[in-house]
């Protein structure tokens, strides 16, 4: 159990530096930025190329600079390199509701509906608040993402299942049991019994399969639920004092942080399940 609560620290500074790498990567390549950067470029070396050496060793050092800048600039902006960090690292995915159908497609229909609202919410709130809830706009965008990764998994797996017809083959394992029974041959005994283990061990999955999507389509529901509830706290953490805006957003990022681990425990359970097929 300590090896598991040591994970997060160096996967948080893993997170951290990509989170640097996309914003610095954005600020050096904006429109405006990289503009500048090749007008720099042609310019001071056309300048060279005619013999302006002075003219030219000064456009350079000028345009780099200017060039940096603009660079330096567009990193101050914090809500904008923000949404492009949300945007690069949780990009919405296809999460495509023709792929679902019954209570699979209303569930996912459900998260993206919270979800939306939840970043309108956000996106409506003056920025300190933004700032204090890009956390929780992470999470829920991989929230809604997990949920439908869980349902598209859970709607194959009970796919799968449907050829089996579970009544006829406890019907055959009953039949079989009798067999064992009665038979005197020991070759047939045998036979019978090896016939028998096969079809228990296959009830015994379908078993085991079945009381596992009860339990991911339950938790499928909370996750919505969970999403649902999240608009209203959002809301309240709007209406919260300054001095208590950083208290009410950690409340909601704990609940949320939960919430992923758990999602994210089950979609890794699903995935044992379907490597094992």
């Amino acid at each position: 159990m300590d090896e598991p609560m040591s994970a997060p620290e160096p996967i948080s500074r893993e997170m951290q530096r990509r989170k640097r790498r996309i914003a610095l990567t954005y600020a050096l390549t904006t429109p405006w930025a990289a503009g500048v950067l090749v007008i720099t470029l042609v310019v001071g070396t056309v300048l060279l190329l005619m013999g302006y050496t002075l003219v030219g060793g000064i456009f350079f050092p000028l345009g780099l600079l200017f060039y940096a800048l603009m660079a330096w600039g567009t990193l101050r902006d914090e809500e904008q390199i923000r949404r492009v960090i949300i945007d690069e690292l949780y990009p919405e995915r296809s999460a495509d509701l023709s792929k679902l159908r019954g209570k699979y497609a209303t569930i996912m229909q459900e998260a993206l509906d919270d979800r939306k609202r939840i970043e309108r919410a956000i996106a409506e709130s003056p920025a300190p608040i933004q700032r204090a809830l890009s956390r929780t706009q992470e999470q829920v965008i991989l929230i809604s993402d997990t949920i439908f990764e869980i349902a598209y998994k859970a709607q194959s797996l009970e796919e799968s299942l449907s050829p089996v017809n579970e009544a006829r083959e406890r019907q055959e394992v009953e039949r079989l049991r009798q067999a064992v029974a009665k038979t005197k041959d020991d070759y047939l005994k045998r036979q019978y019994q090896e016939t028998l283990a096969t079809k228990e061990e296959l009830l015994g999955n379908l078993s085991k399969v079945r009381n596992a999507l009860e339990r991911w389509n339950a938790q499928l529901q909370r996750a919505a639920t969970t999403l649902d509830n999240l608009y209203s706290q959002v809301l309240m953490v709007r209406s919260a004092e300054i001095r208590n805006l950083t208290e009410a957003s950690d409340v909601v990022a704990q609940s949320l942080q939960e919430q992923v681990e758990e999602l994210r425990l089950t979609n890794q359970a699903m995935d044992e399940i379907f490597s094992r097929q």
